[in-house]
């Protein structure tokens, strides 16, 4: 966030520069300064510029990270699933029934956390100190970690 207050802080710098030359463009033209202030002005727009690269450089390096801890998490689900298939804990319906729930829950369980309207509302169903059943399937499978 500081990355994008120092962005804002550089663009409006660069903008009230500018304004300030076309209001004293007279004054400007009588002391002969137009390169000093076509340096001031290139100056902020350098500066704005290496903001804007670092922003987006911070933006392409967590996109990397997320994407990479995604699929992970989906790497270590098809392995585990896979050793749960070969050891007849689970038939391959309950696998498939499993991602196909899991890709359609999961992305909606991501929105949870970030959106403020919905956290507030995020409580849980039964008090915790209530233990809760392991669920059972009905292929009669039972699911050990």
């Amino acid at each position: 966030q500081s990355l994008q207050q120092s962005m804002l802080e550089a663009a409006a710098r660069t903008a009230s520069g500018v304004q300030e030359s076309v209001a004293a463009i007279e004054t400007i033209r009588i002391f002969s300064a137009e390169e000093e202030e076509e340096k001031q002005h290139s100056w902020n727009l350098d500066k704005q510029l290496r903001l804007k690269e670092r922003i987006e450089l911070e933006l392409a390096f967590f996109t990397l990270l997320h994407r990479m801890l995604q699929l992970a998490i989906r790497v270590l689900v098809l392995f585990r699933s896979h050793q749960l298939l070969r050891d007849g804990y689970i038939t391959p319906g309950v696998l498939v029934t499993f991602l196909l729930y899991q890709d359609r829950i999961g992305s909606h369980v991501q929105v949870i956390p970030w959106n403020p309207r919905v956290r507030p509302s995020v409580r849980p169903s039964v008090p915790l100190s209530i233990p809760v059943p392991p669920p059972s399937f009905p292929s009669g499978a039972a699911l050990r970690l």
